[in-house]
Formats: structure tokens, sequence, C-alpha cells
């Protein structure tokens, strides 16, 4: 077994670290792994190497991030994108890693520890789309394909809660990544791999243990669902696929007593242990790594499920399939699941009884759905500075609070649009935050706070308060806008949508109130002006996000009958006013789209208030 170790790690290395040059240094386990490298970091070295696939130098992302770490001594605090981008240049023009590191004494180590934490998160994978006749065509790809292990519309919130102390039969650190989420939530398979471990444990209660290929991870999912932990089918030496649906949060253990919910609050318990020689697997010597950047990284890439109505068991939608050991291709299973009976535990709950987490894609058989549409501008730290439209964190944090214990669910733009034209599903209890003008501060405060409760934003940038900030060269919380580079990293966080605030009617000159007519203008001037505005910031947009906006926030919250039958013209599908009220969108009627009414969260209104 010991032998087959070796032989896994040194195969990859080959495959995610050829430059390493690492040779007899192999046999000697690796005793300790203190993995901090940040998620921007990551998603910059992943887009440099799936770049270089089509170019002449191949770079690999796991070695560069090693590299960085043989110079920094693993110390990431004041390492920029900029040091990956110069790395990058170096390998470009030539230079050769070898070269480069042959004086970093460390190198080999971080490659070989960087290689069993990533090494299974990239690669090769596909991806199929079946035809009329039954058959699946295959696609081929190359990237991201890990997941986070909570599926694509359930919310949930985290915190870097890694090493904190616990004291459940006996005082130990965490040594895993807690995800608070609700009971019934889809967990998914963050890489493919067998199931090594499956059922009750006093600790981890229903949990989970998938041993990745190569065998050096070892994913542990625990506090899963009283009655109903696992998904269909889940059984020890069963070959999983990454995206599967695996089992449902819940928050059982804490319990010698099989089947307790002793937990407090649901959530899922998430951890990572490297396992260079299977002594470290059980023994004193067992190294866990702190996942937290890891999720910020999977984030934006979540399997999609899809529910059986009548046996209320998810599978991933989409079919997919990845090369498994032995060179043959293994299929994931997709599409409605299939009735299965399910006994219970004596005296549990019926099945129909037990909790599901609301998703939010199928039909929404409700005809009209109201959504609280909040509306905030600036969040600046200092309380002094609090008006009619400044609140400061504190005051963002507990409306986020609030929010999650009550059960709301955030919805976008793109939600509301595909309900009112297709009658796609909204959670039961749906809100929507809206941010205007692009502070920069939304950004620096607001965003780390919707990442911890789980919840999204869709902020309306002015392209040429986006302009002035490029102009200025400065990110200042109290008074910067976004600059364009933001908004792509901001799209792909899955934590924003970036709409239009229009690229520069957002001031009152020239006689002329946000899209309101100048004095003089034509009729047909005016909408000539209106439309080269709204078409050149939805342009702008979408080159650097690569999504166009869909809807159009009035500035001033002035509203023409010229503006709103011209950003028809343009595609804009939803318009939000300044108008207080309560928005309410009908399924099949596209018309509810159209002047959306928000509430200002103003320091003496908090969301409690603005939600009813």
């Amino acid at each position: 077994m010991r032998h087959k170790r070796i032989c896994a790690l040194f195969l990859a290395l080959a495959l995610f670290c050829p430059a390493a040059g690492i040779a007899l240094e192999e046999e000697k386990p690796i005793k300790w792994v203190d993995f901090t490298v940040p998620s921007g970091l990551m998603k910059e070295a992943i887009r440099l190497d799936m770049e270089s696939r089509e170019a002449g130098v191949r770079l690999h992302w796991i070695e560069m991030l090693a590299y960085l770490a043989a110079k920094n001594g693993g110390n990431f605090q004041k390492t920029k994108s900029k040091d990956l981008g110069k790395l990058a240049e170096s390998l470009r023009g030539g230079t050769g890693m070898a070269e480069l590191t042959e004086k970093m004494t460390s190198f080999g180590y971080y490659s070989r520890a960087y290689a069993a934490v990533l090494g299974g998160l990239m690669g090769e994978y596909e991806t199929g789309t079946e035809l009329p006749d039954g058959s699946v065509a295959w696609e081929p790809q190359y990237g991201l394909r890990a997941y986070a292990p909570i599926a694509k519309g359930y919310d949930f919130s985290h915190f870097d809660d890694f090493g904190s102390g616990r004291d459940y039969g006996y005082k130990r650190r965490h040594l895993g990544h807690d995800m608070m989420a609700l009971t019934g939530t889809p967990v998914i398979a963050a890489e493919s791999g067998v199931v090594e471990e499956l059922g009750w444990n006093q600790y981890g209660g229903w949990r989970v243990g998938i041993r990745s290929f190569d065998g050096l991870r070892y994913w542990y999912y625990a506090h899963l669902r009283q009655n109903r932990p696992y998904a269909e089918g889940l059984e020890k030496g069963k070959t999983v696929m990454a995206g599967d649906v695996i089992g449902y949060v819940g928050r059982t253990g804490y319990s010698s007593t099989e089947n307790k919910n002793n937990i407090k609050q649901s959530h899922l318990h998430w951890g990572l242990q490297l396992v260079f020689d299977e002594s470290q697997k059980d023994g004193n010597n067992q190294i866990w790594i702190d996942l937290y950047e890891i999720t910020r990284l999977l984030m934006s890439h979540r399997s999609e499920t899809i529910r059986n109505p009548e046996t209320k068991e998810h599978v991933r939608a989409g079919l997919y399939r990845e090369e498994v050991p032995g060179g043959h291709f293994q299929v994931s299973p997709a599409g409605p699941a299939p009735a299965v009976f399910f006994p219970e535990a004596p005296g549990a709950p019926k099945i129909s009884e037990t909790p599901e987490a609301p998703p939010i894609h199928k039909k929404d058989t409700r005809e009209k759905v109201a959504v609280p549409v909040i509306m905030y501008h600036s969040i600046l730290k200092n309380p002094a500075k609090r008006n009619t439209y400044v609140i400061t964190p504190q005051d963002f944090e507990q409306d986020l609070q609030w929010l999650y214990k009550n059960g709301y669910h955030t919805v976008g733009v793109r939600d509301v649009i595909d309900y009112a034209e297709n009658g796609a599903m909204l959670p039961e209890k749906p809100i929507m935050l809206t941010f205007d003008d692009g502070h920069y501060n939304n950004v620096f405060y607001a965003e780390p706070l919707l990442e911890q409760y789980g919840m999204n934003g869709v902020m309306f940038v002015v392209g040429a308060f986006c302009d002035k900030a490029v102009k200025e060269g400065d990110k200042n919380p109290n008074y910067s806008y976004i600059m364009w580079e933001d908004q792509r990293r901001m799209v792909e966080s899955g934590l924003w949508e970036v709409e239009s605030h229009s690229y520069d009617l957002h001031r009152i000159g020239g006689g002329a109130r946000g899209v309101s007519k100048c004095p003089g203008e034509s009729d047909e001037t005016c909408r000539a002006r209106l439309r080269e505005d709204f078409q050149k910031l939805d342009s702008k947009v979408e080159g650097i996000t690569g999504v166009r906006p869909l809807s159009f926030a009035y500035p001033f919250g002035h509203i023409t009958k010229a503006a709103e039958e011209t950003l028809r013209e343009t595609g804009c599908k939803a318009t939000f006013s300044c108008y207080d009220g309560l928005a309410e969108f009908r399924s099949g009627d596209p018309e509810s789209l159209r002047v959306i009414p928000r509430r200002l969260r103003t320091p003496g209104k908090p969301v409690s208030q603005l939600a009813a």
C-alpha cells in the first residue's frame, strides 16, 4: 500500500509540478502543511494556467503558487497578483522554473504540499448533451472541476473558524470549516473519489468520508440530516464524481446514540485531511487543512441540482464524466432521481415532515410573489457620518443577521426576470439587496459580510464614476467609486450582479436631471442621447465581466416615458425606481418588471422594518 501511495504522489507531481525537480525526498511523508494561499491569488493562477494552454509556454498554477510560497516563506500577506504576473512574464520569456528556484531550498516542499492540497481541483473532464436519438455528445473541458460543497441556489454563511476550540467529549481544535445552511440543503462532493467512510460518529453525527483517486486527500462531510442523511445509493466503496449530491445538511452528532440532533444550528462541517502515509490517516500525526480560502475559491463554481418532488431526492443537473483510475470514464448520473424507499428510524418523523431547504430553480406555481427590494447607497465606518444615504457596516451586518435568522433568501435581477418571464422558482421568503452608484465602500465593507452570511447584492454602477475612479487611481472607502477592473472579480465571485445606473446621466446640469430632456432638445435628439448612454454602459460592463446588464435604476428616481421606451429598445428587461413600496412580480407577466419600487435603508429604518 505504501508503495502505491508513493507512486501516486510521483504521478501527481508529474501532472501538476513538472519542473519541481524533486527526487528521493519524496519517500519521506510530509508531517505538516499550513495552507494560507488567498482565493484571489488562486483564481488568478488558474486563469493564467488556462490561458497558457493555447500559448507556447505552459504555466502550471500549483507550481507558480509553490514558487511564491517559497519566495515569501509561506506568508502571503504581502504577496499581490502583480507578483504572480511578473513570474508569468519570466516563464513566458524563456526562464525555466528550475532556474528560478535553483536557490530556493523550500520549493520542493511547497511543490509537494500544494500538489497534495490542490491536485484534484483543476483538470480535464467532459460535459454531455443528450441528442434526439438518445445518444450523448461529449465535449472535452479543462479547468476548475472541483465544486463548493453546498449546491447552487442555496444560501449559506461561513467564516474562518479553523482552529477554534471545541469541548464536546474533550477539549480540541476545530479541524474543519463550518458552513451554516438550512436543514435539507443538498451537500455536494467537492472532488471525485471513493467513499471510504459512511455512517454514524458521535462527534460528526451522520458523516461521509471520500478519498481522492490519488489517495492524498480525504474529504470529510459531517452533521448530515437526521433520518435521511445520504443521497440515494450512496454506500461505502462507491465512486462519486465531483458535483454529485452525496447528502443533506442537518445537525446530527454530539451523541453516542445514533441519529440524534444534538447540534444547535444546522450546518455542514467540511474538512480536508492530507494523507502522505497511511499511518497519518487515524494516528496522532494527522494533517488537516484550513478550507476557508478554498471555499471562497469554489463559491463561484457550484453544482446545480434537480429535485424529484415525489421522493424529495436530489441529483446533479447536466451530464458529467471524468477519467478514473483504470483509464475509463465514470459518468455521473443526472436528471430526476428514481423512486426509492428509505426505511425510517423507530419514532422518527414521517419522510414528508422532514424539512427541506427551498430550491430557487424549477417551476414556481405561485401567480405572484412579493419581494422587498432594499435600496442601499454608501456604507461608512464612522457613525458620525450617518445620514439618509449612509449607514455603518454594523448597521448592514445587523440587517443580514436579521434576514438570516428569519429565513430570507436573497435573489438577483436575473432571478426575478426568470420568474416573471418563465415562472422559474423563487424561494419562499425572497428579498433583493440593491446598491446604487457603485461606491467602493460597498465592496470594502459590504462584500465580506455578504459572503459571510451567504447572500448576494445587485450593484447599479455609473460609468462616469468608474472613469473618475480609474483616473484618480485610488481605492478609499471614504470617497472612492469602484473601478472597471473591479467588476469582473465581483461578478466572478458570485456575490454581485452589476447593473446599469447610466453611463453619465447621474448628474444635474445643462438643465437636465437624470434622463429628462435638456432645454430646447427635440424628442428624437433626446432619445438618441439616452440610447447612446444606455448602450455605452451595457457594452462596457459586458466587455469587462462577460455579462450584459439587463436592468436599469433611474438616477435620482426620475422617470420619463421616453427613457422607458428607449430602455426597452436597448434590451433592458427590468427598471427600478425610487418609489417607496413592496415590489410584486407576476408569473408570465414581464410588465411587472417595469418601474419596480424599492425601500430606502436609512439609519432609522433597519431591514426588519422594510422587509414587512
